[in-house]
């Protein structure tokens, strides 16, 4: 897409270009006018390749903004998916993690318990 942007920038200056060349040209009224008709098929056509050009670049964007979208929901579902995926594989060592801290809380249950057992016993 960057070479068309070029390509159209390029021609668009070479028109505007040609257009201040001629009408800045040190000629008379009448070799200005002369000039002009002659060289009136090739700005119509010029203008005519600005518009077909301006509808691509149209249609050219519209078709990647649709692509885009399509990607974006693409990778949408390819993210839950993983996301799924992944709290499946970790569920397991979920279960395991709680039963080590109910472990660690009786453990230190039972030191509280022995620590105040000594406590009263000095």
């Amino acid at each position: 897409m960057n070479t068309k942007a070029l390509a159209y920038g390029i021609l668009v200056g070479g028109v505007v270009g040609a257009a201040t060349a001629l009408l800045t040209a040190p000629s008379s009224g009448k070799e200005l006018r002369s000039q002009l008709k002659e060289s009136k098929g090739e700005w119509i056509r010029i203008a005519q390749d600005l518009k077909e050009d301006a509808m691509d670049i149209k249609n050219s964007v519209a078709k990647v903004s649709k692509e885009g979208k399509e990607i974006i929901k693409e990778l949408a579902g390819d993210v839950k998916m993983a996301v799924e995926e992944w709290q499946r594989d970790i569920e397991p060592n979920i279960e395991a993690m709680q039963e080590e801290m109910r472990e660690i809380q009786n453990t230190i249950a039972q030191l509280e318990q022995k620590l105040q057992e000594e406590k009263s016993s000095v």
